[in-house]
């Protein structure tokens, strides 16, 4: 594929995937206000607990094969569906043997995850099971499949949280499993199917250097995905433990509205990583460099763009007692946009498989973050967590900025660029802070800045403007 249709798939990818987002943020606030009412906090939590303990064990019973996909397909021609069809029997098999040992051990390890016999046995038939889903979603990731993207992104998300709705409201016992199996119904289906596929067009091969490839790639990076789920979960689980629920349940709605903004942004940045390795690939750095700027603004903008709504967005979806907690979600936000910047420089780390440096980095951050809590939320109690985390994320960016450079000394981005939106966000942030988020401050800043962006980038805007108008012609 040339640079020119590349791009525009690209493009497609990023404005499908930004649409799906926005409906399933927009279903997911008018179900989380409707599922309260419908189950109790007992089973919310327990099917909360059971997602999230399944995410985990995803990455270690799975080996997080899915990751090796961006850099495997690059390397291999006409091969994909063999590749496709090893990791997916091999990671499957892995997951079995896993399981086997859990039945051996399963009285020790319930006792310490919470879960019984049953529940354990569902949660590795659902990993099992969405699999090849998983893998299918990053090989058509990769090769811009938008229009089947597009499909199961609404599948799998708003009309997935609707469905948890209505299984949640006629189970009369056990309402956690209508939670569970609603979320995950599509995933399920998908990943069958997915599986089916997989091996049909792979003719069931296993290719043991795919797999030598896949690993050595994927192992180093399981410790890097385990970090970034401590990063992004110890906060709560501290406050919590250290000063209280009601302070968690004040932070929690404070990173939920500001969750908003990473959902939209990750789903900008999951065909971008792709198309930045196919540019690497062919030396067309130039590419990189021109479009990044793009992507740092836009990601800027939307961040100040949160500041402004944000208290307002408090207090149309809260209740009254949730309204002080709209002061920390400008740190959160800033810390928001260090993690997504550091994707750029991670990228160039990817493609030159330094997947140990990018372990380390992340591992080093949790722990960072878990002792800078510990220090902070003690003494000036959860509004210290945000501050924390943001000063994690911006280590974090520039531990790969310093690990890309050692790799790769080209010159992929507009650093200065970078720099000064960063210390703007700041400043902004600071100021709202100090303010207490004064109305008519954060609304001049956000005119001052869209004026900025218009004044500076007119040229560029027109352009897309027009090349989105023949995008879909």
């Amino acid at each position: 594929m040339n640079r020119k249709e590349d791009g525009k798939n690209t493009t497609k990818s990023i404005l499908s995937n930004s649409i799906t987002s926005i409906i399933s943020i927009i279903v997911s606030l008018v179900t989380t206000i409707l599922i309260t009412r419908i189950i109790t906090v007992s089973d919310l939590g327990i099917a909360t607990s059971f997602i999230s303990l399944k995410a985990i064990l995803s990455l270690i019973c799975l080996l997080s094969v899915y990751i090796s996909i961006n850099k495997v397909i690059l390397d291999i021609k006409g091969d994909d569906y063999v590749f496709l069809s090893s990791i997916y029997i091999f990671s499957s098999v892995f997951c079995f043997f896993i399981y086997f040992i859990y039945v051996i051990f399963n009285k020790y390890i319930n006792s310490v995850l919470g879960f019984d016999f049953k529940m354990m046995t569902l949660m590795f038939s659902l990993i099992i099971l969405v699999n090849g889903c998983t893998i299918m979603v990053n090989y058509c990731n990769f090769k811009n499949k938008y229009k089947i993207l597009f499909i199961y992104n609404l599948l799998a998300s708003p009309v997935a949280q609707v469905l948890s709705l209505v299984f949640s409201y006629f189970l009369m016992s056990h309402k956690y499993m209508g939670r569970i199996i609603g979320i995950e119904v599509f995933n399920i289906l998908f990943g069958i199917g997915s599986g089916i596929y997989i091996l049909y067009k792979g003719k069931f091969k296993v290719k043991v250097t795919y797999i030598k490839k896949s690993l050595k790639i994927c192992i180093p990076m399981i410790p890097h995905l385990l970090a970034q789920i401590v990063l992004a979960s110890c906060d709560l689980l501290m406050i919590k433990n250290i000063v209280g629920s009601s302070e968690a349940g004040l932070y929690s709605m404070a990173y939920t509205i500001s969750n908003i903004l990473y959902t939209i942004l990750i789903q900008l940045f999951m065909p971008w990583s792709p198309w930045v390795y196919r540019r690497i690939k062919k030396n067309e750095i130039d590419a990189i460099k021109t479009n990044s700027k793009l992507m740092m603004v836009g990601a800027w903008l939307l961040c100040i763009s949160l500041f402004t709504f944000s208290p307002e967005m408090i207090k149309i979806f809260l209740t009254q007692n949730y309204y002080k907690s709209a002061i920390i979600i400008a740190p959160i936000t800033v810390g928001i946009f260090f993690e997504i910047m550091y994707i750029f420089f991670y990228d160039i780390e990817y493609y030159h498989e330094k997947n140990k440096q990018i372990a380390l980095f992340s591992v080093i951050t949790a722990i960072l973050n878990i002792l800078l809590n510990y220090i902070f939320i003690k003494k000036f109690g959860y509004i210290a967590a945000a501050y924390t985390t943001l000063v994690s994320y911006l280590l974090l960016m520039i531990f790969h900025y310093l690990g890309m450079r050692k790799v790769d000394k080209r010159s992929f981005y507009d650093l200065r660029l970078l720099t000064v939106l960063s210390i703007s966000l700041v400043v902004t942030a600071i100021l709202f802070v100090l303010s207490n988020n004064n109305f008519l401050l954060r609304y001049s800043v956000l005119l001052v800045v869209v004026a900025i962006v218009f004044i500076n980038y007119r040229c560029k805007i027109n352009y897309l403007i027009r090349y989105f108008k023949q995008l879909f012609k």
